[in-house]
């Protein structure tokens, strides 16, 4: 298992192997939107653009203790500094990420943690469901069996357009599946009351061009006085899921296994 990342594209995971194929997408896929990063939530305080100091531009980085530690520069429009410290865990075999927002402007912000990996369409994801109902013009494409929430991705039922559906989870994770790999993300469950204005704990994003899916998910909203952080801790396992478990949607025994793996 390898974690790639480039302090010289906004901090950016760029890569996850699992016996040298890349579980995320690259540049090839699409020039700008790839890899997986760290935003800013809500999305309607920035609009169509991250600040690029947070996304795209040269992080610094250091490495001590077999941290890898980046660090961007200060954002124009809203003062905020992001740090990502990684750290792989070889004897539990998963990667661990810290995220930390600092509020360097002169005003009161308030903001949450969101990471949105892009992953190859093609792909199953799931998550323990939470309170309410999904929404989004994806919403109906995702279903629900036995607390578990489904979105199996069949390219002919995907609209091409700007999809998503938003919705609250349980237990702090979400999966993915593709081919015979499987991404798990552990992070801070949190209520629904709690997520940013107009998003969710969870969020899958499908692109126009069909060409690849968003894995997202976010923490809580928080407001951040002049100097304040906040952080924010995920763990990510890659496995290769054994040929004996079904990894067909609605499956219990995938279901057991990812939740065997969080023990």
């Amino acid at each position: 298992m390898v974690m790639e990342v480039d302090p010289k594209v906004g901090g950016r995971i760029t890569a996850l192997r699992y016996e040298g194929k890349n579980f995320l997408t690259g540049r090839d896929v699409h020039p700008d939107y790839w890899g997986s990063t760290l935003w800013p939530s809500p999305q309607k305080e920035w609009g169509g653009s991250v600040p690029a100091e947070l996304d795209s531009l040269p992080y610094t980085v250091e490495v001590k203790k077999e941290v890898i530690k980046m660090v961007s520069r200060k954002d124009a429009k809203f003062g905020y500094v992001f740090s990502k410290e990684i750290f792989g865990d070889r004897k539990n075999k998963y990667f661990s990420l810290k995220y930390t927002i600092t509020n360097q402007s002169d005003q009161v912000r308030n903001v949450a943690p969101w990471e949105v990996t892009r992953v190859h369409t093609k792909g199953l994801a799931f998550y323990p469901k939470g309170t309410g109902e999904r929404r989004g013009n994806l919403a109906s494409l995702a279903e629900d069996k036995d607390g578990i929430t489904w979105f199996n991705y069949k390219e002919d039922k995907i609209p091409a357009t700007h999809n998503k559906f938003f919705a609250d989870g349980s237990e702090g994770w979400v999966a993915q599946v593709n081919d015979d790999v499987i991404l798990i993300k552990k992070f801070p469950d949190i209520a629904a009351d709690k997520a940013a204005p107009a998003e969710s704990e969870i969020e899958v994003y499908t692109n126009p061009g069909k060409s690849y899916v968003e894995i997202e998910q976010q923490g809580a909203y928080e407001k951040l006085q002049p100097g304040a952080s906040l952080t924010w801790e995920i763990k990510w396992f890659l496995r290769k899921i054994p040929a004996t478990i079904n990894r067909e949607a609605g499956s219990t025994d995938l279901v057991s296994y990812v939740r065997k793996i969080l023990e």
